[in-house]
């Protein structure tokens, strides 16, 4: 009861509260009918735990126990205040906490490159990467209502029986048809009217560090790199972009894929990091400046023919290098951007071509 009380008083104080009722007036207003009702809720790990040590560790290392508490918080208010008709039993509430962030502590951090691999406990982690790969948003089952197949039973009405997404959850979970009703225990059917689809979405990320393995030499320390499968779900979806690098902070879970078992992360927050160029030119780009201010072409010269120099020896597709500088200065992160330099090359040697682009 009292992590009840704290979590009431933690939304009130975030200005969560009145979200909640907001969102109430949505869907009681709404004309459609509905069997789940999702609601996003936004925590701040660092204002929770200030308020509550054990409601702030809840949310941070427990969060299916902490979305239990804000479910029943919200469930309660709903009733007290008759905030949604449609509304008949706590299950149609579907409660998403959404951390604003978390310590920056090497024990929240998820890499690959460190064993040994104890990430079973399903909790928050931040994760840093570059994005390789993307898949197109596709829809999946965000909750469900099922019934009892025998009318003659009391649960073959109503909405007991309410399946909705959770954190690494597949879709066989959500929807099977093996459910029975512990009531008669007879099996339980789907009333399709009531299914809510949502929008998802696979990415793969790499470590940024992987990225020395493309500079054409090896350290002394040997590492082994692999991509990571990021699952993006709702709001989410379509917050990336190949070749971007994202800090994503989410729950790891364990895919069973036939005989394989993968380890994936369901995000829970996606943030671009915010790269800072070199406040002023350096002494040696200042120094080559002066040496080449004779001619217009001799410093993008001295650069096309230095360039990527860990890569390719100097001296050697000194065309390819300018126009990739080129396309260098034409990127950039808006959405709306155009102007972007497209190349086209073509060679009997690929291998260096791969490392340059």
């Amino acid at each position: 009861m009292k992590l009840k009380e704290t979590a009431l008083v933690y939304l009130d104080r975030s200005g969560g509260l009145q979200k909640f009722l907001d969102d109430c007036k949505l869907y009681n207003d709404s004309k459609q009918s509905c069997a789940v009702f999702r609601f996003l809720i936004l925590i701040n790990p660092s204002d929770i735990v200030e308020l509550d040590a054990v409601l702030g560790n809840y949310v941070m290392h427990e969060p299916v126990k902490a979305t239990r508490i804000f479910k029943s918080v919200c469930f309660t208010a709903v009733q007290t205040l008759s905030l949604i008709q449609q509304l008949q039993t706590e299950d149609q509430i579907n409660i998403v906490l959404k951390l604003t962030h978390l310590p920056s502590l090497p024990s929240y951090v998820l890499s690959l490159c460190k064993f040994p691999f104890d990430y079973t406990t399903q909790r928050f982690y931040i994760l840093e990467g570059i994005v390789v790969a993307m898949t197109t948003v596709t829809k999946y089952t965000q909750g469900a209502r099922f019934v009892c197949s025998d009318d003659a039973c009391q649960l073959s009405e109503g909405f007991q029986y309410i399946r909705v997404h959770t954190p690494g959850a597949t879709e066989s979970a959500t929807l099977r048809n093996d459910f029975v009703c512990s009531l008669c225990t007879s099996p339980l059917r789907e009333d399709m009217k009531y299914r809510v689809l949502g929008d998802k979405q696979v990415a793969e990320l790499i470590d940024s560090k992987a990225t020395t393995a493309f500079q054409g030499f090896s350290t002394s320390k040997i590492q082994r790199f692999q991509s990571f499968t990021v699952f993006l779900r709702d709001e989410l979806a379509n917050k990336m972009k190949i070749g971007n690098k994202y800090k994503v902070i989410g729950i790891p879970v364990c895919m069973q894929n036939s005989s394989q078992v993968a380890l994936c992360l369901e995000a829970n927050r996606v943030d671009c990091p915010t790269i800072t160029g070199p406040c002023c030119i350096s002494e040696k780009f200042k120094y080559l400046i002066s040496l080449t201010s004779n001619s217009y072409w001799k410093f993008t010269a001295v650069l096309a023919n230095t360039f990527a120099s860990q890569v390719v020896p100097a001296g050697i597709y000194n065309h390819l290098k300018l126009a990739i500088l080129l396309s260098l200065v034409q990127t950039t992160d808006r959405d709306d951007a155009t102007g972007y330099v497209d190349l086209l090359v073509m060679t009997n040697d690929s291998l260096i071509l791969e490392r340059l682009c």
